[in-house]
């Protein structure tokens, strides 16, 4: 087994009990991939394959092909919320939003929502002794066919409704208002009816007949017709109270993810020449919009300046944080390697690389966004400062212009040749603005927003080329905004960044 200190810094951080393998093995449905994220949550750090099998096997687990190690790295696969890292250990990457979602399904994390309320009752019918009420006989004949209830039980109902007597035309008309899926009732009609419930006076006046034996079988019988109606209302309601009470858990998470989104302190990082060993180190901090530049023996700072952040952003970031001697389970990650490393172009099999210069490109249109590994490599060896500051300086906006496009977007934008398509990634935090939630906003309120369209906003003032608009309709593809008189079409894709106008610090990218 893996060595453990006796702290439990995954549950710590997650705020989670240290779960037990065992109470999770034989779960209805449980995966080996869900047994192996146990393991490392009970570890409470990284584990090394064959330590993971040897515990998997402890807790009775068995491989259906006799070899759980292999299957344990099959069932993995390169999902998140697991990663190995450069030992070939396996972790868990405590940042990644698909990790609450198997915590919630496995049962370790409380539910979202309190237990259900208890079912509605089943509606009681009254007693055959008590007369039909409008209510009822609504419910039963609205909108309902009427031809399988006869035309003396559909006029006996109407009569006790009414008080017990009316004339032809007016039970008529009565039914009429609630179903055309009926039979009339007439004068003919009555001819063929062979029962004391309802008696015709020498006024042509209908009568109902409170005595006789058939008057309870027909109120049971209208009853029947309006039960389904008043189950169906009885459910209706009952879905939409919990729906309300719902809605009032998700209204009030969202505030809290929103404010805990605004709150958090993030950074990029930029390291050269590589994470195992840097050398010199850009540090940017997102909110106070701030660049900090370590070289040399001065890198020695960046372990006190990183505690000032709670979410650290960069290529390779684990990996950096492990070449800065630091934990990297103490802060919020969020790595901008691009998301596959490679994309098939044709059915030949021709493929294209996918490098982080490539999609920094494509998705903000900034040209030679990271130094070049040999110059880089020059003014550390020359201990050229200024053009080493500069260059570092520049790759962290770069960065964080992509992060910032990443979190807008859900997604980075890949263009080469005929190629253009949105990667999906996983850096917003919950309660980060996304783009159609805040055009969305932005049109229910009939407020005007400031978008940047086409490449990355400038660094000294991200406004400076934004249009003032009026958002006129969200389709798929692209939005649809009037600027003056003038309505546009702008395909998602192009936005950079955008804020509504007079709406405090809304704004995003």
């Amino acid at each position: 087994m893996a060595e453990n200190s006796g702290r439990n810094t995954y549950c710590e951080r997650l705020r989670l009990p240290v779960p037990r393998l065992e109470d999770v093995v034989g779960q209805h449905r449980i995966r080996l991939f869900h047994l192996m994220l146990v393991a490392l949550l009970e570890q409470g750090g990284p584990m090394g394959l064959d330590d993971l099998a040897g515990r998997l096997r402890l807790a009775g687990v068995v491989a259906a092909s006799g070899d759980l190690a292999l299957s344990l790295q099959r069932a993995w696969h390169g999902m998140e919320p697991v990663y190995r890292d450069a030992q070939g250990r396996f972790g868990l990457n405590l940042s990644s939003t698909a990790l609450e979602h198997i915590l919630r399904a496995l049962g370790l994390r409380a539910p979202r929502f309190a237990p259900p309320l208890p079912p509605p009752p089943e509606p009681v019918e009254a007693a055959d002794e008590i007369p039909l009420s409008a209510d009822e006989l609504d419910v039963a004949f609205r909108g309902r066919s009427l031809f399988g209830l006869s035309s003396l039980r559909q006029a006996a109902a109407v009569l006790d409704v009414l008080g017990g007597h009316a004339g032809f035309a007016d039970v008529d008309a009565f039914l009429a208002r609630l179903t055309r899926y009926r039979a009339p009732i007439t004068a003919t009609s009555v001819r063929y009816w062979r029962s004391a419930l309802v008696a015709v006076d020498e006024d042509a006046r209908l009568t109902l007949n409170r005595a006789a034996p058939d008057l309870g079988p027909m109120r049971r019988a209208v009853r029947k017709l309006a039960r389904s109606t008043y189950v169906q209302r009885a459910h209706g309601a009952y879905w939409a109270q919990i729906g309300e009470a719902r809605e009032a858990v998700l209204a009030e998470e969202r505030r809290q993810q929103t404010q805990g989104a605004a709150a958090l302190r993030r950074a990029i990082l930029r390291v050269v020449p590589g994470p195992e060993h840097p050398q010199a180190i850009a540090l940017l901090d997102v909110s106070a919009r701030s660049i900090r530049t370590l070289i040399g023996d001065s890198t020695a700072a960046i372990q006190e300046a990183l505690f000032g952040f709670d979410l650290l952003a960069g290529l390779q970031i684990r990996e950096t944080l492990h070449g800065l001697c630091s934990d990297p389970d103490r802060w919020r990650l969020v790595d901008l390697n691009p998301p596959r490393k490679k994309r098939r172009l044709n059915r030949a099999g021709r493929t294209l690389t996918i490098t982080p210069e490539l999609l920094i490109w494509g998705t903000t249109g900034i040209s030679r966004p990271l130094g070049d590994p040999e110059k880089v490599a020059q003014y550390l060896a020359s201990g050229d400062v200024r053009r080493l500051t500069r260059r570092l300086e520049s790759d962290a906006k770069a960065l964080h212009a992509l992060y910032s496009y990443g979190i807008l977007h859900n997604g980075v934008r890949l263009r080469w040749g005929f190629l253009d398509e949105i990667l999906g990634v996983d850096w917003a935090v919950p309660g980060d603005a996304h783009l159609y939630d805040m055009l969305k906003k932005a049109r229910q309120a009939s407020v005007p927003v400031d978008l940047v369209v086409g490449s990355a906003p400038g660094w000294a003032d991200p406004w400076s080329r934004a249009r003032r608009v009026d958002v006129v309709d969200i389709e798929p593809w692209v939005v649809i905004v009037r600027q003056g008189t003038e309505k546009m079409l702008i395909d998602y894709r192009e936005i950079q960044a955008i804020r509504m106008v007079g709406v405090g610090c809304c704004d995003a990218g």
